[in-house]
């Protein structure tokens, strides 16, 4: 459009008078404000001029207005007045409003009854509203106030019902409460008393029923002052406490006498209700203080509680003594144990714990008590840590509790199981025949016995235990399962041994008892490898077909090889099984079970399996598996530290859900290691930190801690002076110190999990013939191998004179690359593990 026929505003020139305002519109803008005494006047003032309606409600709400400004001051009597004028000079209704009720605040019953009569506003004399809420009132009132009442008024005519219904309620004389509330019709002004009355009996006795009685009383009636005496008496549990803080004096006194409360506890009662003001349980200490401060108003199992409560303010045990009396000595380390708990002081705790057993075993009457510390202590300092990693002192007390209560079976169990996981099998099968003479037909000591048995290779009395379980539990599927595997065990033993015939034997009773397709296929391959004739060559193909996929079956096959001893190259073609082409879904994850059920024995027969097969894992790492199959698979891999493979998975898990803060961390430990966070980029960091908050929304909280584990430098670098730079020159070479002390240097990468790096320096430095010299001396143990080649490195550098390099000493020629050589296998005869597939 344009500018020619726009119609432009007028201007208004400086200084020009502004625009003036009228009369109403300042009237209305001055009420608007809030300035209600001077809309009083403005109003007035049009009123004079013209008596219009608008202005009349104008006025009106000023009135309103004012008067609540009185009576939010305490100024009741001038509110009043303000709302009669309210009601003479703009013809509004006074009980159209909070009037009534501020007469009944301000005790004016005379006034607020006269409502009722002719003589009153004509418009409320039929009001059954207002006598509904002028019942209460009328309760109270003089009889001269209610004699303005007309003579068949509700209010006079049931008044005297309503009072004997009280006074039978205060003498909690049911039938004759139920007699007088009868006489109270049910459109009566005084009929919410009826339910409130016969609920105010049923709060201390039947409270379901009370709640049911006051939930048909209406908020805000005549009666609210008793209605919430009940409402706040049938609330649950404690909360009828908070609920006590927002009654007024008189209807907390009551509650409290319903609730049967004596007198000279009810202000200790009232303190107890602050503490749970909040809605939430009252901090330990302020409990504590209000018990000592009040000690004389509290029984004596107050004492008790306070002992309970000490933990949390232990520096109060001299109060305690003041106002309870004196502590036994076991008690008071107890408490003080406690403390140190709270307070994450461990040896501190340890400590006062060892105290108190010494002094609870003393006393006849509490031997129970110390077992059950030493079993606590325990649990406290070892958790559920590695047995490997305790002490001798730990399991001591374990023992200690035994000959202190030794029908605790449980401790019996963990005592077992603790010393066959540290390998110390003579200490667990002392303690199995310790737990067997006291729970000589319990079939988990028994299993346990089995277990123990079968760690030791002792594997006759492990079907002979598991077959006297089996008749206590016919129907124990996993004791079967251990017979079968015993033999299996057995069986390997005899193949080693060079005596087929026996191990057939044992494999005809393992099929009695194996009942899996999978585990009866094992017995078949072992039966193809302890012989080498047609009939055994049959039988190990057919065995390879039923496992189901060349992968699986080479995994079976090679392991199997290794435990007996015999070339798994030579059993693979035997087998004519062939590792080209990309592995089957299924036969992955079935090659991962496989790898998890293993015991720790076969960890170094795991070991050269997994080199072996590592290739053809790695190209079946983009398959379809679901994202819970992805995340089992990788935790697999990084148990076993399969850094290639758990990258090659993580990060096509990674391709496939982008951010998910699982496969984030998955990837950045495959690529970096345990010490990530000394090497990873900044944009790594970046994505790490991402994935953080990601977890941390979706409350993934496993995954929450271990981000933040890696993103912490690792234990050797925080515990370091961060002001302590000087052994750290950044322009005299990286880590000048180190260099001076090379062996430092090559334990740091172990340290950080960096074995194969330290493998891959040292090929390059070390002769052919040196290094598989020890990589056969190691046996397939990375790290074993990774330490001969410090101890190597270290010798041949102390021989060198100063400023040559250990990689002078030798340099190899250029090699041409080679096909990867099979690795000779290493025979295993220990067979510690339960289950050996």
């Amino acid at each position: 459009m344009s500018t020619r026929n726009r119609t432009s505003a007028p201007r208004v020139r400086p200084g020009a008078p502004a625009t003036p305002v009228s009369p109403e519109a300042r009237a209305r803008e001055v009420l608007e404000a809030g300035r209600y005494r001077e809309a009083i006047e403005l109003y007035k003032s049009l009123l004079k001029q013209e008596r219009r309606s608008e202005w009349l409600d104008g006025l009106a709400a000023s009135y309103s207005g004012r008067a609540d400004e009185l009576a939010s001051k305490g100024m009741l009597p001038e509110a009043l007045v303000v709302w009669r004028n309210r009601s003479s000079l703009c013809g509004k209704p006074l009980t159209d409003g909070p009037y009534v009720a501020w007469l009944l605040r301000a005790g004016e019953y005379h006034a607020a009854l006269s409502l009722l009569t002719t003589a009153g506003d004509p418009s409320v004399t039929t009001d059954s509203d207002l006598e509904t809420r002028l019942a209460a009132v009328a309760l109270i009132a003089p009889d001269s106030a209610l004699a303005q009442l007309a003579a068949d008024s509700p209010l006079r005519r049931h008044r005297g019902a309503a009072l004997a219904a009280i006074a039978a309620c205060c003498r909690g004389d049911s039938p004759d409460l139920d007699e007088q509330l009868r006489a109270i019709p049910f459109r009566s002004p005084y009929r919410d008393l009826r339910f409130v009355l016969k609920a105010l009996l049923l709060v201390s006795s039947d409270a379901s029923q009370a709640a049911e009685l006051i939930a048909r009383v209406a908020v805000d009636g005549p009666f609210e002052k008793l209605a919430a005496v009940v409402r706040a008496g049938v609330l649950p549990g404690t909360r009828w406490l908070t609920a006590l803080l927002d009654l007024d004096e008189e209807s907390r006194w009551l509650l409290l006498e319903i609730k049967g409360c004596p007198e000279n506890r009810r202000s200790l009662l009232l303190e107890v209700a602050e503490l749970t003001k909040a809605g939430m349980p009252p901090a330990p200490a302020r409990v504590v203080d209000l018990l000592l401060r009040r000690s004389r108003s509290f029984p004596a199992t107050a004492a008790r509680l306070c002992r309970r409560l000490l933990p949390y303010a232990d520096k109060r045990l001299a109060d305690y003594r003041n106002a309870f009396g004196p502590l036994g000595g076991a008690e008071g380390e107890s408490i003080l144990a406690l403390a140190a708990e709270l307070r994450e002081a461990p040896e501190r705790s340890e400590r006062h714990w060892l105290r108190a057993v010494d002094l609870f075993s003393t006393r006849e009457s509490a031997p129970l008590q110390a077992a059950f510390i030493l079993r606590h202590l325990f649990d406290l300092i070892v958790g559920d840590d590695d047995a490997s990693d305790f002490d001798h002192e730990c399991t001591t007390w374990l023992e200690r509790s035994l000959e202190l209560d030794p029908d605790d079976r449980d401790t019996h169990l963990k005592l077992i199981r603790l010393h066959r996981q540290a390998q110390d099998l003579k200490a667990a099968r002392a303690a199995v025949e310790t737990a067997l003479a006291r729970f000589a037909n319990d079939p988990v000591i028994l299993l346990e016995a089995v277990e123990t048995a079968l760690a030791g290779n002792a594997f006759k009395k492990a079907v002979t235990l598991a077959k006297r379980l089996l008749e206590l539990d016919p129907i124990n599927s996993k004791v079967r399962a251990v017979i079968g595997q015993a033999h299996l065990s057995h069986a390997r033993k005899q193949i080693r041994a060079g005596r087929p015939d026996m191990a057939g034997k044992e494999l005809d009773l393992a099929d009695e008892w194996l009942a899996s397709p999978n585990e009866r296929s094992l017995s078949k391959l072992l039966r193809g490898l302890s012989a080498s004739d047609a009939r055994a060559t049959a039988l190990l193909q057919e065995a390879v077909a039923e496992l189901g996929g060349h992968l699986l079956a080479s995994f079976h096959l090679m392991l199997e090889s290794i435990r007996i001893g015999s070339p798994a190259s030579l059993e693979m073609q035997r087998a004519a099984i062939s590792l080209s082409g990309t592995p089957a879904d299924r036969e992955v994850l079935a090659v991962m079970h496989s790898i998890n059920v293993l015991g720790e024995s076969d960890q170094r027969a795991l070991g050269t399996v997994l080199d072996s097969l590592r290739e053809r894992l790695k190209c079946a790492a983009g398959g379809d598996f679901s994202e819970s199959e992805r995340i089992a698979i990788c935790e697999t891999l990084q148990r076993r530290d399969e850094r290639m493979l758990l990258l090659a998975y993580a990060d096509a898990g990674l391709q496939r859900w982008p951010e998910r803060p699982v496969f984030v961390y998955l990837t950045t430990l495959a690529r970096h290691g345990p010490a990530a966070s000394l090497a990873m980029s900044a944009r790594e960091q970046a994505a790490l930190q991402r994935a953080l908050e990601k977890a941390t929304d979706e409350g993934d909280q496993r995954t929450v801690l271990r981000i933040g584990e890696l993103l912490q430098p690792p234990q050797s670098y925080a515990d370091e002076d961060p002001d302590d730079f000087d052994k750290w020159d950044a322009f005299d070479g990286p880590g000048k110190v180190l260099f001076e002390n090379p062996r430092a240097l090559l334990e740091m990468m172990i340290s950080l999990g960096n074995e194969q790096g330290l493998i891959d320096m040292a090929r390059d430095i070390v002769s052919d013939s040196e290094f598989r010299r020890m990589v056969r001396a190691a046996g397939g143990d990375r790290k074993q191998l990774a330490r001969m080649l410090i101890d190597h490195l270290v010798e041949v550098e102390q021989r060198m004179p100063r400023g040559h390099s250990p990689g002078e000493a030798a340099k190899p020629a250029p090699r041409a690359p080679t096909a990867p050589r099979n690795r000779a296998p290493v025979a295993d005869d220990r067979q510690q593990g339960l289950f050996d597939d």
